[in-house]
């Protein structure tokens, strides 16, 4: 009887080394499983915009659409700021030259902020890129109701116009997108077009619309 007690004690301790053991391999294997690397996408159409250039051409485009950003920001009345800062990110020096509005509490189809500026790359500035980002909050109950969103009618189109020196661009495709999003409620948030050479992205969540147009990161021509 005493042997059975200890052969059916020895089993168990047996066993639950053996489930110990394999769960200990387990967490191993999940600890040194490298994580996926999703890669980020990049999407530069054909265009103007998307050619090379030099410091000095960046530099001239910046500085006549600045000028038109501020007029914009004028004819709306909005109080802007103007700052140029360098910063590090990513382990690399960024020198930032923008124009800003914050509008903390912005009303129904009204814009919440935008930034426009002209970044440089690295200590020697070597690249550089142009960026417009403005945050928007949609009157939803407006677009539902009267089944219509007119872009060209909104602020953001002023100041995508002031940055593309556009003015005779076809909003419908672009009205009907956004509409489909927010009265279908449409899983895919996010319309992206190739505007001449620039990415523009559209970003709808619930009542806020984030706008983005980039131009592609240019290595300076020498």
């Amino acid at each position: 009887m005493l042997k059975k007690v200890l052969l059916i004690l020895v089993s168990g301790i047996m066993a639950a080394s053996l489930v110990s053991c394999g769960n200990s391999k387990k967490q191993e294997v999940s600890e040194t499983k490298e994580p996926v690397k999703v890669e980020e996408k990049v999407f530069i159409g054909e265009g103007e915009w998307a050619s090379d250039y030099t410091k000095d051409q960046v530099s001239v485009l910046n500085s006549e659409i600045s000028t038109r950003i501020e007029d914009v920001a004028r004819f709306y009345d909005l109080e802007y700021s103007k700052e140029e800062k360098v910063k590090e990110s990513n382990g690399e020096t960024i020198n930032d030259n923008n124009i800003y509005v914050d509008n903390l509490n912005p009303e129904p189809n009204r814009m919440e902020s935008m930034y426009y500026g002209f970044k440089m790359y690295g200590e020697d500035m070597a690249s550089g890129s142009l960026n417009l980002k403005i945050g928007f909050k949609l009157d939803v109950n407006q677009i539902k109701t009267e089944d219509k969103f007119n872009f060209e009618e909104t602020s953001i189109a002023e100041f995508s116009e002031a940055m593309t020196n556009n003015p005779e661009r076809d909003y419908s495709e672009l009205d009907s997108q956004i509409k489909d999003i927010i009265i279908n409620k449409n899983a895919d948030g996010t319309i992206e077009t190739n505007l001449n050479g620039l990415v523009e992205t559209i970003t709808i969540k619930d009542d806020f619309l984030l706008y983005k147009l980039d131009s592609k990161k240019y290595d300076f021509k020498k």
